[in-house]
């Protein structure tokens, strides 16, 4: 195993700019997100909800929303009254967020529901200043510079809006992602694509975030759930039709793409052999902060536009 040729390998893809798209595999795990994902980390997302206040008449941002399991709920509490702007680059995703959301939308005038496929950073910066009460970034920040991101969160709020991030850690699915990288450090030549993730180590590493992007911190927390996987296959389905695995199909070589799923199961296998049984954490953090008032990262806006007007 040489993990010196790994290395060489991800330098020279990532001079080349050969970056895995985490979207082919949302697209085809969209038909069985809602039955593998939603039910078994979809309750954390509804308890990270739960943590801030959803009232008719609040314009809410969701970045990410995927198959529209929170934005689902958000609409249900709303009841009518408000104003939701989700958005996906998975056109799968989007499209079961669409069958599930939109019918909630019909015959209730006083609400306004818009949900656009593209980037989420572009979108976020598409916002208008102080426009919004709420934004949600559910499982996805890890695809972006967060706290750029956030900086942009910042501003799209309120003054008193709330902004909630739940996310993947890094040491999730540890026992599977460290098999992945004994494969590709035994052959580096299965790896075409870099996943450019930033998972977070803990929550406090995001708190990091959220106060140098200027919004004050009211909860954190750590968490973890046993995915429903007690063997090498079920392991290997649960994370392609979950969305777990997004960016592989990009990042491993097309024709040998079952190989590499044949070696994951294998050392799966062995890890069952030895230890008599197979169970991975899906660790995860969950953040929730506030803009205030009168920011620091406000009146450095302030400033400059002062400063532009003259």
């Amino acid at each position: 195993m040489s993990r010196v040729r790994l290395a060489a390998r991800a330098l020279r893809l990532a001079l080349n700019k050969a970056h895995a798209d985490p979207t082919a595999d949302y697209d085809a795990a969209s038909p069985d997100y809602d039955t593998f994902f939603s039910p078994v980390m979809g309750k954390h997302s509804i308890a990270a909800l739960d943590t801030v206040p959803v009232t008719p008449g609040d314009t809410v941002v969701e970045l990410a929303c995927g198959t529209g399991h929170l934005t689902e709920e958000v609409v249900r509490r709303l009841n009518g009254a408000g104003a939701v702007y989700a958005v996906d680059k998975s056109p799968g995703m989007l499209q079961v967020a669409r069958d599930k959301v939109l019918p909630l939308a019909d015959g209730a005038p006083g609400l306004h529901v818009e949900l656009a496929e593209g980037d989420m950073d572009s979108f976020i910066q598409s916002r208008p200043s102080g426009s919004a009460d709420l934004v949600i970034v559910g499982w996805a920040i890890c695809y972006t510079k967060p706290t750029r991101l956030l900086a942009q969160i910042e501003r799209v709020l309120r003054p008193g809006g709330r902004v909630v991030v739940i996310e993947t850690r890094a040491d999730a699915h540890r026992a599977l992602t460290e098999r992945l990288e004994r494969i590709f450090a035994d052959d580096p030549s299965l790896l075409t694509g870099l996943i450019r993730v930033t998972l977070p180590k803990d929550a406090a590493t995001v708190a990091r975030w959220f106060v140098k992007a200027g919004l004050a911190v009211d909860i954190q927390r750590d968490g973890a759930q046993t995915i429903p996987a007690h063997t090498p296959e079920d392991v290997v389905e649960w994370v392609q039709r979950s969305g777990a695995a997004a960016g592989f199909k990009t990042a491993v070589d097309s024709g040998r793409e079952q190989l590499v799923l044949d070696r994951i199961a294998a050392g799966l296998g062995e890890l069952l052999a030895r230890d008599g049984v197979l169970e991975l954490q899906h660790t995860f953090v969950q953040v929730t902060g506030t803009k205030q008032a009168d920011s620091p990262a406000a009146r450095r806006r302030g400033v400059a536009e002062e400063a532009s007007a003259i």
